[in-house]
């Protein structure tokens, strides 16, 4: 079995134009357009599909729509959701059965498409447009080469870590009440990665789901790394100041920022009593911890595992 995936947008000449050469075995073609607005996307789509159907009756075609041509994710998406459908119900069905078109729909519906192919280790042509000088026996498709990520299945761990740190947020941690902290999405620190893991850990014993297995975080997050979902950032940020000595400290937690001669001041407990330090103060880096950011590829990865948990 084939089956076609093909994104189209005002323009559906492509789409025409690949089934002319690569029509033969083809079952099922997938056409994802964007949902109703200035232009109607989805009439486009449905004429489409008549006329389709008409060239070739025994060719089942659906329609598969997104709510914006102008982001990644929900090109993506709508990929991933065809392919673990068509998967689910046939399962002897490979990935190499699918072949995605590139051509048509906005340049980031080309690229969500091309990213999908590489993604899923699918098949993905070009269609190239005819020009008058062609020849007769011209061939328009082109066979693109992917390159599979290499990323094999993971297991429930890596992806319950991959997971934990998708949902995470990283701030200094000694911000100072009052002050609004500057977060990094998808980031955490590898104390506080420790601590989630064991937490879940425990959980699941109690549910008695757990595996007996110890948790190796670092080898999970070695393999992460290595797959590209997870980055390593060799230190955390902390907030410091000097003393009535001159000597730098770093600011304790829970310190409170007050409004102070018009300025904004931190609260710091001296040997003196209280002294009023201007805001903003320096940071520092401290290297021997660190923290693990998210990538691209691993936002993806998470997002697909939510979709079909």
């Amino acid at each position: 079995m084939t089956i076609f995936i093909s994104p189209i947008g005002v323009t559906t000449d492509h789409v025409k134009g690949w089934l002319a050469e690569e029509s033969r075995g083809v079952q099922i073609l997938w056409l994802i357009h964007s949902k109703k607005g200035k232009t109607d996307f989805p009439k486009i789509a449905k004429k489409l599909k008549k006329d389709l159907q008409s060239a070739y009756p025994r060719l089942k075609i659906k329609l598969k729509t997104i709510d914006s041509a102008f982001e990644i994710d929900p090109t993506m998406d709508a990929i991933s959701e065809i392919f673990h459908k068509e998967m689910d119900d046939r399962n002897a069905l490979t990935s190499k059965e699918f072949t995605l078109n590139i051509t048509g729909g906005t340049n980031v519906m080309a690229a969500a498409t091309m990213i999908s192919a590489t993604w899923h280790n699918t098949k993905a042509h070009y269609v190239l447009e005819p020009q008058k000088d062609d020849p007769a026996d011209k061939k328009y498709v082109l066979d693109l080469p992917v390159k599979s990520r290499g990323i094999a299945r993971m297991n429930e761990n890596q992806l319950n870590t991959l997971k934990i740190i998708n949902d995470s947020n990283y701030h200094i941690e000694n911000t100072p009440e009052g002050i609004e902290p500057e977060t990094t999405e998808g980031s955490i620190t590898r104390q506080s990665l420790l601590e989630k893991v064991n937490d879940l850990k425990e959980k699941k014993k109690t549910n008695k789901q757990a595996s007996k297995t110890k948790v190796r975080l670092e080898y999970i997050i070695k393999q992460l790394e290595k797959a590209g979902l997870i980055e390593k950032i060799g230190f955390v940020e902390y907030y410091v100041y000097k003393d009535e000595k001159g000597r730098q400290k770093k600011l304790e937690r829970n310190t409170v920022v007050q409004k102070k001669n018009k300025k904004l001041s931190v609260e710091i407990k001296t040997e003196k009593g209280i002294e009023f330090i201007e805001w903003p103060l320096n940071i520092e880096r401290n290297e021997k911890s660190s923290r693990y950011q998210i990538t691209a590829a691993g936002k993806r990865t998470a997002r697909d595992a939510y979709m079909f948990d």
